[in-house]
């Protein structure tokens, strides 16, 4: 009789493994969000006890400092549950060197299927892109299924490999037109880097820049298995490693279902004490399970020049102008010019989503001809800080970061 096929996962990731066997509480931040110059920011952080996540807290259990002084202001904007589903926009990355061919490009499709089949089909949103000795987008950031699907299934096998590159592309194309509230890299690897120009700091240092995360995945043996562990370190994901690429379906679900649950972390908003540093150590204490978890991460803080110069050219015919002024203010708004090419009529719409991924305005949702367009933006009601505009029609996105003071 044949035995069932032994699971050969390793997770490495510091959330999902007990600190030690006794009882114990532990806090970690894995994410800041901090504009240089605005007070308001953000983070978020997961809180187990006895390596229990913990679903439910009060502000009053909190203490938090920035650059070593005490944060008066914050509260809790969004808790973390064990049954929610929240809208996940990813970039799927995988490996499609040579030495992928057969049962690991076999186990990649398997896997990036299994991964897609679990968004809803109306709001999860995920791109596909593959690397050799170059990098492809074979899919940019939609929602439709069967185009991700087909996306999936044309993934070659041949050529070097361009892991740090892809990454970067990655990172990208998520920035660009990704715009759900839980947004990931997801990067399949099954060999050492010998064709990139991106290093992995270059990595980090713009993940952390756009506050997004890199799942790493090492398939085999042949991996950078310490420069894939530091990235998802580093940027608040997971690493995970097999030998066996039938475990790759596992884990891609297992990502998903991480995301869609808000990677089980709490968010919460603040109002820093130090707006102009271009560094931030926040420090946290937790007053959980009847005792005290502390932690201290520490990130730079993003410029709009710097999140803007990230933007991809898109090779598409609309094109979304960067709006005048900007930084604004909600009283007196801005304008935002758009335009769109080609011979015949389309429909457009034209929103705007704070950095959650929440949709805050519908500017524009109807028929448009082509030709140049401008859009007003007023933002009475809203808080100060960074938002994206986005412009989208007949699948083609393109994005631009505002910030409002």
């Amino acid at each position: 009789m044949r035995t069932p096929r032994r699971m050969s996962l390793i997770i490495f990731a510091v959330m999902l493994l007990p600190v030690c066997l006794a009882a114990q509480p532990e806090a970690r931040i894995t994410t800041i969000s901090a504009v240089q110059g605005q007070s308001q920011s953000q983070l978020t952080l997961f809180i187990r006890c006895d390596s229990v996540v913990q679903y439910s807290l009060a502000e009053n259990q909190f203490s938090l400092t920035d650059n070593g002084l005490p944060v008066e202001e914050f509260s809790i904007i969004e808790q973390a549950s064990p049954t929610a589903q929240n809208p996940i926009s990813a970039a799927l990355v995988f490996d499609a060197s040579g030495s992928m061919m057969g049962t690991g490009n076999a186990g990649a499709k398997a896997a990036g299927r299994a991964f897609v089949d679990l968004m809803d089909g109306t709001v999860d949103e995920a791109a596909v892109l593959w690397f050799n000795t170059q990098v492809n987008v074979q899919q940019q950031m939609t929602t439709l299924k069967p185009l991700l699907h087909s996306a999936i299934d044309a993934l070659p096998a041949a050529g070097a490999t361009a892991v740090w590159d892809a990454a970067i592309k990655g990172l990208q194309e998520l920035a660009a037109n990704g715009v759900n509230s839980k947004r990931a890299v997801v990067l399949l690897t099954d060999g050492a880097d010998n064709s990139s120009t991106n290093l992995p700091y270059d990595v980090i240092q713009l993940a952390q820049q756009l506050n997004l995360r890199v799942f790493c995945i090492g398939l085999g043996s042949g991996i950078q298995r310490t420069e894939l562990q530091t990235i998802a370190s580093a940027t608040g994901a997971l690493y995970f490693e097999t030998p066996n690429a039938y475990d790759l379906q596992t884990i891609f679900t297992t990502i998903a279902t991480f995301m869609q649950r808000g990677f089980d972390e709490h968010t919460i908003a603040y109002t820093s004490p130090d707006p102009n540093a271009d560094v931030h150590t926040i420090g946290i204490t937790v007053d959980i399970c009847g005792s005290r978890a502390s932690d201290m991460h520490t990130e730079k803080a993003t410029t709009v020049t710097s999140v803007a110069a990230v933007r991809r050219a898109l090779p598409s015919d609309i094109h979304l102008g960067q709006n005048v002024p900007n930084p604004f203010s909600g009283g007196s708004g801005t304008v935002i010019p758009y335009t769109l090419s080609g011979s015949t009529p389309r429909h457009v719409t034209l929103e705007v989503f704070d950095l959650l991924g929440r949709r805050v305005a519908t500017l524009v949702d109807g028929m448009r001809s082509p030709g140049s367009y401008t859009a007003q933006f007023t933002a009475d009601a809203l808080p100060s800080g960074m938002y994206l505009c986005r412009l989208s029609s007949a699948g083609a996105v393109d994005t631009r970061v505002m910030l409002l003071r």
